[in-house]
């Protein structure tokens, strides 16, 4: 009878089967073979796509930069042209105040003047008046005196008075007042 064969045949993949033979020339091999792969892969699809969404990346920020700049320097031309117009306005509404103040300062003054010659005006009548009223009232105090002085001497003296004598003392009597 022939024997069996005791020996159990590996199990498992060959290429880790090193602790057998006692060498790594499988796995090595193994090894730079998968290298090879992964840098072909790495080397020909991954980094060109990288490198093409950095150059994207870089090209968006530099247009970026650029839009922004372009809207800064749009936004100082409005700012300062908005600066400008405030300005204007700032200018015209002094202008519009001081020409007011003018309109209202002659208005003011014309009124003032016309009022004065009004006043003055009325001032004259009233002297006028005033002056005509007292010329009337000495017009006939003459006539009055006279009267009231020989009614006095009547009634002092018991005598009667000549008019014509009353009347002469009377009015010489008065020149003598007016006259001082």
């Amino acid at each position: 009878m022939a024997e069996a064969s005791t020996e159990v045949p590996p199990q498992g993949l060959p290429q880790l089967n090193v602790i057998a033979d006692g060498s790594y020339t499988n796995q090595v091999a193994w090894l730079a073979l998968t290298f090879v792969f992964l840098l072909l892969i790495v080397s020909r699809i991954i980094l060109p796509r990288v490198s093409k969404v950095m150059a994207e990346r870089e090209e968006k920020v530099a247009d970026d930069l650029d839009t922004a700049e372009r809207q800064k320097s749009e936004a100082e031309k409005v700012k300062s042209a908005y600066e400008a117009a405030v300005a204007a306005a700032r200018a015209k509404a002094q202008e519009v105040v001081a020409g007011a103040k003018d309109t209202i300062q002659a208005d003011i003054t014309k009124a003032q003047s016309d009022l004065d010659a009004d006043l003055g005006a009325k001032a004259a009548d009233a002297e006028a008046r005033i002056g005509k009223a007292r010329d009337e009232a000495l017009a006939g105090i003459d006539a009055v005196a006279a009267e009231v002085a020989a009614d006095m001497v009547a009634k002092l003296g018991g005598v009667e008075a000549d008019g014509k004598a009353v009347s002469k003392a009377v009015k010489s009597a008065l020149d003598s007042v007016k006259g001082a």
